[in-house]
């Protein structure tokens, strides 16, 4: 077998080894030919150095002689073996001879190419598709921001578990994100380092992995980001950068989960029912009060229910006056149009806001124009007061504000019919009021003012009598006609009172009241108030920590859930007969009815102040811009007895049981319609502003996903040593040899145009050498070519006979340098 050239010389004499010449010798500032240049000067052991020259020796600089100083071991170093038998030369033994510095010829122990499935390109790999697949999958929560407390009506993960695990994996997607981009970079600038007739790197290029893993060097260290920031891998690294900075931001903004409203749901909800609309019996029965039956088993319900009415009526009453009062100071109007007037509103349970509407509107001016006289025809809807017990009944499982630590909130929108009241009121003069006012007959010196309410004058005739007509019949539908006997009032008031009369027989379906305002434009009101059913309306209902909201939506042509929308057979005009049972002891308890003792009522008072505003050039009404009307003031104080008539009721039109008072023994439940939407821990931003945060997990997919196909297409799975990283850098940079291009820059780093110099990366393909040189430094600063390498080493005869093969190393250095990737045209 053959033997090496290094075997060979080890066999030689010693005087042969000292006398021999190397095969080949390496100069660090350049190969020469001629032979008298192939061997270093070696020192006579008898001659003294200074310090001086021992220093210029460890520097390789020259002497004053003018000779270069030698800067690596010499040649005969380099054949003696610590195996030998031969003895070394006594001029190698001179204790006095200087340690000669280590050549930077630096033969690689490694390939810069690693092989697929070693840890680094696996590593890589893995964070790459890792950040790609992660940073895609919080894109696509950020956007459908999916609900995390229920799902397909099945409990989710927990509110704080989901987002601890958004917070574990954002964090986790930042540090493989970050990885992955140093990686990239690193990759590019090697490769193009590397590349043969690239435009190589400048250490502003190098520097851009700072930037990443720490963003504050672009102000440090601002003159590199003037170099390199406009390029299209600068570009890259700026946005890999503000990734790296905001992303868990923007986890936490867009997809962590967070209390947000979520979207409508139409589900169908059940409410108990155990009375029909308007059951005054069943209203008595269960109001709270302290007094016992037994001590008072007749009166006790009735008077527990009129001081409920008193309560909840003048509450909503002095509410909605003081909004008036608010809306006229400092000579603010508001419109002669009634739905544009302030709306009906009050409150239940101290916590829940009521707002009613205005249906039905008719013109004041219009109506009293054609009719020679005050019509005043106003109707009111409220929410259905049934809608808030079945939104906390627990069979609808709607999580209520106190189940979710007082931050819980809701909304439901329900397709149930709404009671509604009409006050219907009517100038009128003293003659015209004759017919229906019993002091004003004939033989009627038996009025008593004190029973009068209680037990009304024995000469007043009985169904099926339809008594006196008058001038207002068709306005109020009294007679025959119509169906409805006009009332009997005891005696026409005096100003500034009213008076009832409830004692119509069923199924009259109205309360009326007759009042003397204290201007002569009418001299006399009469009102009607009636309640009905009306499909033409939807209930709201809102609940959150803070209070809950009712509210009517009515005769809105985008109210998909009015309820004559879906049920178009709904009676419209049906006034229920026994809301006047309620509508009674609603009155008396108002003191509505004290004019007839002459009582002068403060509410009766204020209700005579309030007529519409006469114009005498045209003899016409119009709602006044100063204050409410009387019909609107009645509707409003009427309000609170529409919502407890229709608490525990149908949600539909009609009764359907055949019990005793209508009542059932045990609550049932209905169903009805509703759409629901609840306050819930979801993904997505709270704000619209957070919404900028949506560029930040965009840009983070767009460069994951092009550092993982880097490293699929054109790294293809290889990872070579990357230059850019510090140690390698460092190692690179000492076995290379000095360049102009850094001069002055060994102290305070590299400034100015030095930043933009032109590195490349190339090999001494002798000794499989890596180096590092400046493009302006033209060939290798080793002194020999690449060519000039080639047929070096492939002249090198093997003791065969056959040529010596190039190295792997070289051969991994001419494949890599090759510019055979689609990329590497723009390297």
């Amino acid at each position: 077998m053959a033997q090496s050239r290094e075997s060979q010389h080890s066999l030689l004499p010693e005087e042969d080894l000292v006398n021999a010449r190397p095969a080949r010798s390496w100069n660090p500032l350049g190969r020469s030919e001629s032979p008298s240049l192939d061997y270093h000067h070696i020192p006579s052991a008898s001659r003294t150095f200074s310090n001086e020259v021992f220093r210029d020796v460890g520097l390789g600089i020259t002497n004053p002689s003018g000779e270069t100083l030698p800067v690596g071991r010499s040649r005969q170093d380099s054949v003696s073996s610590t195996d030998s038998q031969v003895d070394t030369p006594g001029f190698l033994k001179t204790p006095e001879t200087p340690a000669m510095p280590h050549s930077p010829n630096c033969p690689s122990h490694k390939t810069i190419l690693q092989r697929r499935l070693s840890w680094v390109p696996i590593t890589i790999l893995v964070l790459a598709f890792y950040a790609t697949i992660f940073s895609g999958i919080y894109l696509i929560v950020a956007f459908w921001k999916p609900r995390w407390d229920v799902i397909n009506d099945k409990q989710a993960l927990a509110p704080s578990t989901a987002n601890l695990l958004c917070a574990f994996f954002a964090k986790t997607i930042e540090l493989a994100y970050v990885t992955i981009c140093v990686a990239f970079l690193g990759q590019v600038l090697s490769r193009r380092a590397l590349t043969r007739d690239s435009r190589g790197i400048s250490i502003a290029d190098m520097s851009m992995r700072a930037w990443i893993m720490q963003p504050g060097s672009m102000i440090v260290h601002w003159e590199t980001l003037r170099y390199s920031g406009l390029t299209i891998l600068g570009t890259i690294a700026l946005v890999a950068t503000f990734v790296a900075m905001l992303y868990t931001t923007a986890a936490e903004a867009l997809v962590s989960p967070k209390l947000s409203m979520g979207s409508y749901e139409n589900r169908t909800l059940a409410g108990k029912v155990q009375s029909s609309f308007a059951n005054t019996h069943y209203l008595a029965s269960v109001c709270q009060t302290p007094i016992p039956l037994e001590m008072d088993p007749i009166d006790r319900n009735n008077t527990c229910l009129e001081i409920e009415h008193v309560g909840s009526a003048y509450h909503n009453y002095q509410q909605w006056i003081t909004e008036w009062s608010d809306l006229v100071q400092g000579d603010n109007r508001t419109s002669e149009k009634l739905y544009r007037r302030r709306q009906p509103s009050g409150s239940i349970w101290d916590n829940t806001t009521v707002t009613g509407s205005w249906i039905e509107v008719k013109d004041t001016e219009e109506l009293s124009s054609k009719y020679g006289r005050m019509i005043n025809n106003i109707t009111m809807a409220m929410p259905h007061g049934g809608i808030p017990g079945a939104a906390m009944d627990g069979k609808n499982d709607i999580k209520q504000p106190k189940d979710a630590s007082g931050e819980g909130k809701y909304n439901l929108q329900a397709m149930v019919p709404s009671p509604a009241v009409n006050v219907l009121c009517v100038g009128m003069n003293k003659s015209e009021l004759s017919p229906i006012v019993y002091t004003e007959w004939p033989d009627s010196d038996d009025f008593n003012a004190t029973s009068w309410m209680a037990s009304a004058s024995d000469k007043i005739p009985v169904t099926p009598s339809w008594l006196n007509s008058t001038v207002v019949d068709d306005i109020f539908g009294f007679g025959k006609k119509y169906g409805q006997r006009p009332p009997i009032f005891g005696k026409l008031p005096e100003t500034y009172n009213t008076i009832l009369n409830i004692t119509g027989p069923w199924p009259a379906d109205s309360i009326y009241l007759l009042g003397k305002p204290n201007v002569s434009h009418p001299p006399y009101v009469m009102c009607s108030i009636r309640a009905k059913l009306t499909g033409a309306c939807s209930t709201s209902y809102g609940a959150a920590s803070s209070g809950a909201f009712l509210t009517s939506k009515c005769e809105d042509p985008d109210n998909s859930f009015q309820y004559n929308r879906d049920h178009p057979d709904f009676g419209e005009g049906r006034w229920d007969p026994d809301w006047k049972n309620i509508a009674s002891e609603w009155a008396n308890a108002l003191s509505l009815g004290a004019g007839i003792t002459d009582g002068a009522a403060s509410n009766a008072r204020l209700l005579m102040q309030m007529m519409p505003s006469y114009d005498e050039s045209s003899k016409t009404y119009s709602l006044s811009r100063h204050f409410p009307s009387i019909g609107e003031a009645l509707a409003v104080m009427a309000g609170s007895t529409l919502i407890l008539s229709t608490q525990d009721t149908p949600f539909v039109q009609g009764w359907d049981y055949n019990v005793t008072d209508n009542i059932l023994p045990e609550p049932v439940y209905h169903y009805f319609k509703a759409s629901v939407q609840a306050v819930g821990y979801a993904s997505g931003g709270t704000e619209r502003w957070q919404g900028v945060f949506y560029v930040i997990l965009v840009f983070c997919f767009i460069t994951s996903f092009i550092c993982f196909g880097f490293m699929i297409l054109e790294a293809r799975g290889h990872q070579i040593t990357d230059f850019t990283e510090p140690q390698n850098l460092f190692a690179l940079a000492m076995n290379s040899p000095h360049s102009a291009r850094l001069q002055g820059a060994c102290g305070g780093g590299p400034v100015g145009r030095q930043l933009k110099e032109r590195w490349f990366i190339g090999m001494e393909e002798d000794d499989a050498h890596y180096y590092i040189r400046a493009k302006a430094d033209g060939k290798s600063a080793f002194g020999s070519g690449r060519s000039t390498a080639y047929r070096a080493v492939e002249q090198m005869d093997m003791d065969d006979g056959s040529l010596k093969p190039v190295s792997p190393a070289v051969n991994e250095f001419r494949r890599v340098s090759k510019r055979g990737s689609f990329l590497a045209k723009f390297y």
